[in-house]
């Protein structure tokens, strides 16, 4: 018998058993009080029920240890399903674990620190701040954190391998198990192509959009299955993360569920179109959200252009890509306007500048036409910069224009 079952079993037993001697017990002390034969007859009883229950209780210890400690225990129909809608198989066995919350958030922060660096989040908050994307006096990492920890059945540890699922995960809810195809869907996945190395935001978008998205589609079609076998529609397993997200400015919640929106979707149009591409869809992931876009097209890479001349030292440079220049503007220009300048996307990258104690911001945009480039320097002229000068008075932001390239520098005021 599988240990889950053997501890909900245990539970019962033990629960209902002490429930009704314990009853049994006192009901028979009330009614002989005055027998002290008997009274010694009932405490000897309730000895022996104290002695049980301590046994009881031991082995539901035991029981719970092995649980935490040890492999969770995934049945083999749901491991044979996750590989059959993948079309890959698991090259070691599923290694899932019950944790507690520090557990799900310490595996949340050591991912951030694999794909980002230990300080690079903190680095790309600053960006982020000197364009508006993330509110003042805020860590970008801490946003990730949270909505990536908290609120949360389970986290895929990419630096173990390994899944680690809430203690308050429910073997028997369809919702929770739902969360647990979707792990499984991720650790099949990174077992067959593993990385852990990525060399800006947007490669790692569109990375996390392909074994996400992939793995949130499965979940999806899970749980569609279940409510056509059953009837019935299933909440949310994980609504805490949905509040989170919410609470979160527009542009930073759009980054966080990228994978879950734009991945699905990307990865959707492979698994319709035949098994042998979305296979190839893993082995050879796309570089860019452009691609992730936009996947019925093919575009050829740019060549990065020389980086312009700045004072200081580079501490951090990155890119927001396409899907991350989308997201930048929606909250600023709307949503349709924001899809059409950002589809003129061919390329950028940032520099963030450290001259002794301040630090400067240039970032290259490169645009597909000069029409396009027109469109895009229009909005940047007319709505975001004076915006960003409202919210940093103490800031010069600058936008200047080199044929295609529109270069934005936003660096402290001088005296």
């Amino acid at each position: 018998m599988k240990p889950e079952r053997v501890f909900q079993i245990l539970l019962f037993i033990g629960l209902a058993a002490g429930g009704w001697l314990y009853g049994d017990y006192w009901k028979k002390s009330s009614a002989s009080l005055q027998q002290s034969k008997e009274a010694n007859e009932l405490r000897a009883e309730n000895s022996e029920l104290i002695l049980e229950v301590d046994q009881l209780g031991e082995k539901l210890a035991q029981m719970r240890s092995m649980l935490a400690n040890g492999p969770y225990p995934v049945p083999d129909v749901l491991i044979s399903w996750v590989e059959k809608e993948h079309g890959m198989v698991f090259l070691k066995s599923p290694d899932v674990r019950l944790a507690s919350p520090i557990d799900l958030r310490e595996a949340a922060n050591r991912n951030l620190d694999l794909i980002h660096g230990e300080t690079g989040l903190d680095y790309e908050g600053l960006v982020w701040e000197y364009l508006g994307i993330l509110p003042p006096n805020q860590r970008l990492k801490t946003q990730f954190l949270f909505v990536n920890s908290s609120g949360v059945k389970g986290v895929f540890d990419f630096t173990r391998a390994r899944i680690l699922l809430s203690d308050d995960f429910d073997p028997v809810s369809v919702p929770d198990r739902s969360v647990l195809v979707r792990l499984l869907g991720q650790q099949l996945a990174f077992q067959n192509h593993p990385r852990k190395e990525w060399k800006s935001r947007d490669e790692w978008q569109a990375w996390e959009a392909v074994f996400t998205g992939a793995a949130a589609a499965l979940q999806d079609r899970f749980l569609r299955r279940n409510s056509a076998a059953n009837q019935a529609a299933w909440a949310n397993p994980e609504s805490g993360r949905e509040e989170l997200l919410n609470d979160l400015a527009p542009a930073l919640a759009g980054f966080c569920n990228s994978a879950f929106v734009e991945g699905t979707a990307y990865t959707g149009f492979f698994y319709n179109d035949s098994r042998k591409a979305f296979a190839e869809m893993f082995r050879s992931p796309p570089a860019t959200t452009r691609q992730i876009l936009h996947p019925n097209h093919s575009f050829e890479d740019v060549p990065a252009p020389s980086p312009p001349t700045m004072p200081g030292e580079t501490v951090f440079k990155s890119n927001l890509g396409e899907l991350g220049i989308r997201l930048w503007l929606d909250p600023l220009v709307g949503n349709q306007e924001a899809e059409k300048l950002a589809s003129g996307w061919v390329f950028d990258q940032y520099f963030l500048q450290r001259t002794e104690s301040t630090h400067t911001l240039v970032w290259q945009i490169i645009l597909e036409t000069s029409e396009k480039t027109d469109a895009v320097e229009e909005a940047l002229k007319k709505t975001i910069v004076p915006g960003l000068k409202q919210l940093q008075p103490s800031r010069v932001i600058e936008i200047s224009r080199f044929r295609e390239t529109l270069t934005l520098t936003n660096s402290p005021k001088t005296e």
